[in-house]
């Protein structure tokens, strides 16, 4: 089974809050009440929206009504930006992606009767984290852009 971390959850939870606040003009939301709206342990909230920061997803500010707002809009905001953020590169597989790290290479490269396949789906995973955005994810009925992901090869 392909999975998230709860910390994915977690900051998809977060940017939908303040992609809320933005909706409605009322300004930067402080970690704890991200993190107590929907009951999310606050260091740990606080980690992913650092990380969100360091990506230039969300931006912070100190001081008397400060907190955390978004950077972009919500359609601006792919579902790939944030899962880099969080989990770093996708890789559905070893030998997919980027090359492979010194001693970590994959034993049947050379022999392997799913590599293609695996490529092709690779490819399709990061094409549809790609296309969806955050606005997507919003949408009482999530519509994702599945046509951009079922078209072409790897």
């Amino acid at each position: 089974m392909i999975s998230l971390s709860r910390k994915t959850d977690y900051a998809l939870l977060a940017l939908a809050h303040l992609a809320l606040r933005r909706q409605d003009s009322t300004g930067a939301a402080s970690a704890r009440e991200i993190a107590d709206a929907y009951t999310i342990p606050l260091p740990v909230l606080m980690n992913v929206l650092k990380d969100l920061a360091k990506a230039r997803i969300v931006t912070s500010s100190r001081g008397a009504g400060g907190g955390y707002s978004l950077a972009l809009e919500p359609e601006q905001v792919s579902l790939m930006e944030v899962v880099t953020a969080i989990e770093g590169p996708v890789h559905l597989m070893r030998c997919v992606g980027d090359l492979p790290v010194l001693g970590q290479e994959c034993p049947t490269a050379c022999r392997c009767p799913v590599e293609s396949a695996v490529k092709k789906l690779h490819g399709r995973l990061n094409r549809f984290f790609e296309a969806t955005t955050l606005a997507d994810l919003m949408q009482p009925q999530a519509e994702v852009p599945l046509e951009q992901v079922m078209v072409g090869g790897a």
